[in-house]
């Protein structure tokens, strides 16, 4: 099953970036992967794909660092455990 999230990333020079964390659960385990989408004129789109449409080569850390990417996957998997709730009788 995959499950994803998002994150807007705001950088010093007013750009605004977008990353996409995915998470590929299977019982095995959990494989994990992530995107950019930088914000454009004509909104969101994924400069790697952009970049090879032109011929050119442009990876996703050009845009964020793996650190970066794996604070965003750390909040995501927080998130995802259940929360104890306060007050409840068993």
């Amino acid at each position: 099953m995959e499950i994803s999230t998002e994150k807007i990333l705001h950088r010093p020079l007013g750009e605004k970036l977008k990353i996409i964390v995915f998470a590929n659960v299977s019982p095995d385990g959990c494989e994990w992967s992530y995107k950019v989408e930088s914000y454009e004129l004509d909104g969101w789109v994924d400069p790697v794909i952009r970049a090879k449409n032109q011929g050119r080569e442009e990876n996703y850390i050009d845009y964020i660092s793996q650190e970066e990417a794996f604070e965003v996957q750390k909040e995501f998997w927080e998130s995802l455990k259940p929360q104890l709730i306060k007050n409840q009788e068993a």
